[in-house]
């Protein structure tokens, strides 16, 4: 997952909250080993590089550092040396919990934040309806998401991994009965027995460094 999604930076952060999800149907799901795409175990890290719009890059690295139970789900939790992230996978949907937040101008409800369905098909779609306060204002937001593709080959930093999943995440904003779209926040890569191997989009980008799994 990138750095978007684990952090919630970019407008993930800005937007997303506690929702009730809606997703399309689908006549074919793909077989697939469940979970697969999270081979988040105690001791194993992950460390990637960014780069930023304008070329500067940095790296940091997740560590996974122990499990926990949230709500009597349970997560791991994910390190990068100044926040913890909670990530579990339930059947093949992957969820990363959001901690509440409550600043001046911009409040977030706690909440599961559904990422991935690691035996959807190419072309299937599911939505997050996305409540939070602005300014002291209620605002309905929506987070559309898209398999590109799935099975496919992708090379990072020089390295294969196959059977890749590639996924879209848009943003748009409902006032009233209509819905006004904000754009593509990013394109997610993951794949199985790794997890997140890459971020793609407008104004900056993620990709894994090395990996090890315990």
């Amino acid at each position: 997952m990138p750095y978007k999604l684990l952090s919630l930076l970019g407008a993930v952060s800005l937007i997303a909250a506690y929702a009730c999800r809606k997703e399309k149907s689908l006549e074919t799901l793909e077989k697939t080993t469940p979970c697969s795409y999270s081979p988040y175990t105690v001791g194993s890290s992950f460390t990637y590089q960014y780069v930023s719009s304008v070329g500067d890059s940095s790296q940091y690295t997740l560590t996974v550092r122990a499990d926990t139970a949230i709500e009597g789900r349970k997560y791991a939790i994910l390190h990068d040396g100044y926040n913890d992230q909670f990530l579990r996978c339930d059947n093949g949907n992957y969820y990363l919990y959001e901690r509440a937040m409550s600043l001046p101008d911009y409040e977030l409800k706690a909440g599961d934040r559904l990422f991935l369905h690691d035996d959807y098909p190419a072309g299937a779609t599911w939505n997050d309806t996305v409540y939070t306060t602005v300014s002291g204002l209620s605002q309905l937001n929506l987070l559309q998401y898209r398999v590109l593709e799935r099975n496919v080959t992708r090379i990072v930093l020089g390295k294969t991994y196959r059977d890749v999943i590639v996924v879209k995440q848009d943003a748009a904003i409902i006032v009233g009965e209509t819905t006004h779209p904000v754009g593509t926040i990013a394109t997610y890569y993951y794949a199985p027995g790794v997890g997140y191997i890459e971020t793609a989009s407008a104004t900056d980008g993620v990709k894994l460094v090395k990996y090890t799994i315990r």
